[in-house]
Parts: structure tokens; C-alpha cells; sequence
């Protein structure tokens, strides 16, 4: 996002109110995340199958705003297909059914852009169609993946026998890896952020506000261990950790490229001082498929 390594700067009225409304936006959000994450898996799936069409409304819109025509309702399906082939048959278990998906997506968006043929810009409009659902429905469906866990079951403790399961620990591992990293970017990049990380893509983030982010991670993947009685040792949580703290700003650098390209300051503005789903969950489409295999490596 690109706020989330501020460099620091004098506080303001409108800068205090922003950081406010992050604040309320994660105390709204955050029990009702939680909630439903450990209450069931296809409640889990549903709430991931909305976000996606949320994000995919925002990025079409966003290209549309760039002069490109995605065709939305085609993407829809494409994204919404990808998502319910993860929650149907979790990753690995029907290896077939995922090709044949992608076949009928690809031939069949192709398809519905042939009426329009005549048109400025169908192909692009057409490729960006595509590579956004692929972008946002593939990578999102990786929190699927991650709540269909099941095995190895969780180490004896308090939350395990408030009946968590293995699945919903992971995933909230992986999203206490991320956020942590990214709010711990937030206060470090203001407090100390002087060099730039990328100033091309977003100005405002910093290598100090990084290093602050990669500290967070680390914390969250540590404490995850403990809060959640995950099955893997402190240096494994390090290692989820300091993976997560490298992937999860790449993934926000790299919306940021698509933000630059499409020349737009935030993808949405549905969150309070967050601004869109997409600005909000850039680092977690990258942390989730990421740590996913990783976690398989670990565990398996």
C-alpha cells in the first residue's frame, strides 16, 4: 500500500484522522475475520469468493478509468471458478479438474471478446481481463488452501480445545505474518523512513520502514506458534517469517506497478483509511501462496 511506509513526517489533522480510521476499519474487521475463519470452512470460502468479486469490481473499474474495456462479468466467472475449484477439491487433490478449469476459462473469455473484435484495445482489454482474474481469483484462493489444512493436528492448548482448527491456525498465521509486517512498516517508515525503497513505484516507502515490516513478521510468526499451538518449532516460525516479511512488500511494490501503470493513486476506497480490498490485501495474495507451500514443506 502505498502508505504503509510513510516516511516520517509532521502530524497533521487529516494525517491523525486517517490513522484513526485504520484503526476503527482493523476493530471492525478483524473479530469478524476471526469469527468466521474459525467457525467453518465454506464459511471461510465465502467470505474469500466475495472479496474476490470486491477486488475484481475494483481492478475492472480502475482499468476502465484507464481507457481499457475488461469485459467484468467474463472476469467474474473466470476468478469465481478459479476460487471454487480450490474450496471443491483443495489443492492436490484432483490435479485434473484445475487444467481443465483454466482451458475452459482461457477459450472461453477468448470467445465472448470475439463480438467485440472491431473495438480499440480488445486485445489488451481482453489480456488484462484475464490476468486480473488469474491475479486476484487464483492468489486469494490460496486462503482456501490454507483453512483446508488439516493435518498435523494443532500441539495441546488453550485455543485447541476452544476447537480451532489446524486449518484456521494456519490462516491465521499467515495473516498475523502480513499484517504485522505491514502495520510494523507503518509506524517504523514514519518514525524513522529516510531512503527510499522504490521511488518509482511508490515514493513514500522506505528500507527503514521495511526493516520495521520485517521485524513485525517476525513477531507474528513467533507468536503464532504460541497463540495458536501450531505443530512447528521457534526457528521453522522464524523461517515462515522472514519469508513472509520479504514476499509480503513485493506483493504491495507490485500493485503499486499496476496502480502507476493504470494511473491511480488507491484501487478502492471501501475500507476506511485503508482504501480498497485490493490496497488492503496487495502483500497477502503474495504471503499466502508463498507460506502455503511452505507450511506443506514444514509439515509434510
Amino acid at each position: 500500500m502505498d502508505n504503509a511506509n510513510a516516511a516520517s513526517a509532521v502530524s497533521s489533522g487529516p494525517k491523525n484522522n486517517s490513522l484513526l480510521q485504520r484503526v476503527l476499519s482493523v476493530l471492525v474487521l478483524l473479530p469478524v475475520i476471526i469469527a468466521v475463519g474459525w467457525w467453518n470452512y465454506w464459511a471461510s470460502a465465502a467470505v474469500v469468493a466475495g472479496v474476490v468479486v470486491i477486488a475484481l469490481l475494483e481492478l475492472y473499474g480502475k482499468l476502465t478509468q484507464g481507457g481499457y474495456l475488461p469485459q467484468r462479468w467474463v472476469g467474474l466467472i473466470v476468478g469465481l471458478s478459479l476460487v471454487a475449484v480450490v474450496a471443491v477439491r483443495p489443492l492436490g487433490q484432483s490435479p485434473e479438474l484445475l487444467p481443465f478449469v483454466l482451458t475452459v476459462c482461457i477459450i472461453g473469455s477468448l470467445l465472448a471478446a470475439l463480438p467485440r473484435a472491431r473495438g480499440e484495445r480488445t486485445l489488451a482489454s481482453w489480456a488484462l481481463m484475464l490476468a486480473g482474474a488469474l491475479y486476484v481469483g487464483w492468489l486469494f484462493s490460496f486462503l482456501i488452501a490454507l483453512r483446508a489444512i488439516e493435518s498435523p493436528p494443532l500441539r495441546e492448548g488453550t485455543l485447541v480445545w476452544l476447537w480451532l482448527k489446524p486449518g484456521a491456525a494456519w490462516l491465521f498465521t499467515v495473516m498475523a505474518i502480513t499484517w504485522l509486517q505491514d502495520t510494523f512498516a507503518y509506524f517504523a517508515g514514519k518514525a524513522f523512513g529516510r531512503t527510499q525503497l522504490a521511488p518509482y513505484l511508490s515514493p513514500k516507502k522506505t528500507w527503514e520502514g521495511a526493516a520495521g515490516g520485517f521485524v513485525g513478521a517476525l513477531v507474528g510468526a513467533v507468536g503464532a506458534v504460541f497463540i495458536f499451538c501450531l505443530p512447528i518449532s521457534v526457528p521453522q516460525a522464524l523461517l515462515l517469517g522472514a519469508v513472509g516479511g520479504v514476499v509480503g512488500p513485493l506483493g504491495d511494490l507490485a500493485e503499486s506497478m499496476m496502480k502507476r501503470q493504470i494511473g491511480i493513486k488507491d484501487a478502492g476506497s471501501l475500507i476506511p483509511g485503508h482504501g480498497g480490498v485490493l490496497d488492503r490485501a496487495d502483500s497477502l495474495l503474495f504471503c499466502a501462496p508463498v507460506l502455503y507451500y511452505l507450511i506443506l514443506f514444514m509439515v509434510r
